[in-house]
């Protein structure tokens, strides 16, 4: 593990233990301040997970063509080839052709160079010869000149750098889609066991069957770029937009996976409690809804009220005892609450331990950064603080509440009809190129809705 991860993990711990010691006179520290302090903490805790990931990402080159600089001239004027040591297949050492770009960079910067050429020659120029060399050899195919020079692999890579980031969408099953809407088989019910008798065949058991219907909604972003697109610019801040783009990636997924609502009403949904969502809310599932949803609205059985208290162990068990069987295996469920229910409720919970007690493994692997009875606790910036009944409001200082999501993960689909699709554009009123990144995403839960008990969630969580 890195020196900058380390320093973030102890700086977090540090928090904790500060907020854990002040539990019997919290007025005596600034909690807004600190609020703010883990909330940066855990932002740089995902961008140095990223870019560690990243950074560690091997260079892609053709199979059988590594070049050896003794063997053949190394061009002195490409600019994205470097030389470097290795050592051959007999054990020498000789000096190698490297490269000094990342194929999923020098692949977005072709793909944008190319397309904005193709808009605007006279404005925009071509890919120069050095990128399609390095594109060439970091790549497996690339024989041509052409749209050939980027690769599926290369969409393919920075689709993984979204879950890199991911907290929640990350310990959900996926599946990829074939179809749209795509029915997925959920596997038999209680198969019958019996006795067997010599010489008698048994009586076959007919199992109840049951699927669920997952129904995909686009997920949308863009980012603008100048018509002055200068090849070297370009390439020196590429991997800063692929990091961005692999971190909002990575929450927008979350966020669906969480609070996705189909209602689209004058009264609003979860997400917009007392106004009408905009036909181009990011949260407007065109199929079934998130986690919160299913204990807040679905089965609203399923959610604990804290009654405008702090959050205290009752309040958890049960929730965990309207899970039943869902919650008896530690390892299956997660707990997802905002920044200020953790540090407010989470740390001062008798069950709870903290990064302090159990070592930095877990955050670095999946986000989480507690355990309450051996069920990771993962802290999200994609779960919202609310009103009493669990819904945002559009008014945003009435969102002073916090809540509590519980879901059994091997229960919950996270289904892609499309992965990343990466398309550059260009916009003749502002004067830009645009780069836009859109994927399909859908969420299911298994069984009906209306009797789930397969979630839980708490509500109305005192953090101010």
């Amino acid at each position: 593990m890195s020196e900058q991860l380390d320093n973030i993990i102890q700086q977090m711990a540090e928090v904790t233990t500060l907020l854990k010691e002040h539990k019997h006179d919290p007025a005596t520290i600034d909690f807004e301040t600190v609020k703010g302090q883990f909330s940066e903490q855990i932002e740089a805790l995902v961008a140095a997970q990223v870019k560690e990931k990243m950074d560690a990402q091997p260079q892609r080159r053709v199979p059988g063509a590594v070049v050896w600089a003794e063997d053949k001239a190394v061009s002195g004027t490409n600019r994205y080839r470097k030389i470097v040591k290795d050592i051959g297949a007999d054990g020498a050492h000789r000096d190698f052709v490297g490269n000094r770009v990342k194929a999923v960079d020098a692949f977005l910067a072709y793909t944008l160079l190319a397309k904005g050429h193709a808009l605007m020659p006279d404005r925009v120029k071509p890919p120069s010869e050095d990128l399609r060399e390095a594109l060439k050899a970091l790549t497996a195919g690339g024989t041509g000149t052409g749209d050939e020079l980027v690769p599926t692999e290369m969409a393919a890579e920075l689709w993984q750098d979204f879950f890199l980031a991911s907290r929640v969408v990350g310990n959900m099953v996926r599946i990829a889609m074939p179809t749209d809407p795509f029915d997925q088989p959920l596997g038999l019910g209680d198969v019958t066991w019996r006795k067997g008798v010599e010489n008698t065949a048994t009586t076959a058991s007919d199992p109840a069957t049951a699927k669920s219907t997952l129904t995909s909604t686009e997920q949308i972003a863009e980012v603008n770029w100048s018509y002055t697109l200068d090849e070297d610019a370009v390439l020196a801040v590429m991997p800063a937009v692929r990091e961005r783009l692999g971190i909002s990636g990575a929450e927008q997924m979350d966020a669906f996976a969480l609070s996705a609502d189909s209602t689209d009403e004058d009264t609003g949904n979860i997400n917009l409690h007392d106004a009408n969502p905009a036909a181009t809310a990011w949260y407007l599932s065109a199929g079934q809804d998130g986690i919160r949803h299913a204990w807040l609205v679905d089965k609203s059985a399923q959610t604990v009220n804290a009654g405008g208290d702090a959050l205290g162990d009752p309040d958890v068990l049960a929730a965990l005892v309207l899970m039943g069987k869902y919650a008896a295996n530690p390892d299956a469920c997660r707990m997802v609450c905002d920044v200020s229910t953790y540090l407010k409720g989470m740390l001062n919970l008798d069950g709870v331990q903290t990064l302090d007690k159990f070592g930095p493994n877990a955050v670095i692997m999946t986000g989480q950064l507690a355990s309450y009875r051996g069920i990771p606790v993962i802290v999200s910036a994609s779960h919202p603080l609310a009103e009493a009944d669990g819904c945002v409001s559009t008014t945003a200082n009435l969102n002073t509440l916090g809540s509590l999501s519980i879901f059994n993960r091997l229960m919950w689909t996270i289904g892609f009809r499309r992965e990343l699709l990466i398309e550059v554009d260009r916009d003749i009123q502002k004067r830009m190129n645009i780069l836009v990144v859109s994927f399909r995403i859908a969420v299911a839960a298994h069984g009906a809705r209306a009797s789930i008990t397969h979630a839980a969630g708490i509500r109305n969580i005192l953090v101010a």
